[in-house]
């Protein structure tokens, strides 16, 4: 479904029109939608990240402790990113877990 015009206010109360053109992305027709990844390949890819970024900050930690690295604040901000991500993940867990206990609850 393309955009076929916009109606924008000047901020003086006139409206005004415009249209706008669509062009279609490299291999693609023009009105078919995107591919989506699935959801579980997203979690996997997201799980992955996460770990990363926790291995990551754990060799950070590593270098800092064995005077490797010097330089305390980009440790603390890797450790910072993996236990925000961290977080991030175990949030999109238990939001997933009550939404399937939901459905689960549902009468049929």
């Amino acid at each position: 479904m393309g955009v076929e015009m916009i109606r924008d206010f000047t901020g003086r109360g006139e409206p005004g029109t415009s249209r706008i053109s669509q062009r279609p992305v490299a291999g693609q027709e023009l009105g078919t939608p995107p591919e989506k990844p699935e959801f579980s390949e997203l979690v996997k890819e997201f799980a992955r990240d996460v770990n990363d970024m926790q291995f990551k900050a754990g060799h950070a930690v590593e270098q800092f402790v064995t005077g490797k690295a010097a330089d305390v604040h980009q440790v603390m901000v890797a450790v910072e990113q993996a236990g925000v991500a961290m977080d991030l993940m175990l949030e999109i867990r238990n939001r997933t877990l009550e939404g399937y206990q939901e459905l689960i609850r549902m009468q049929v």
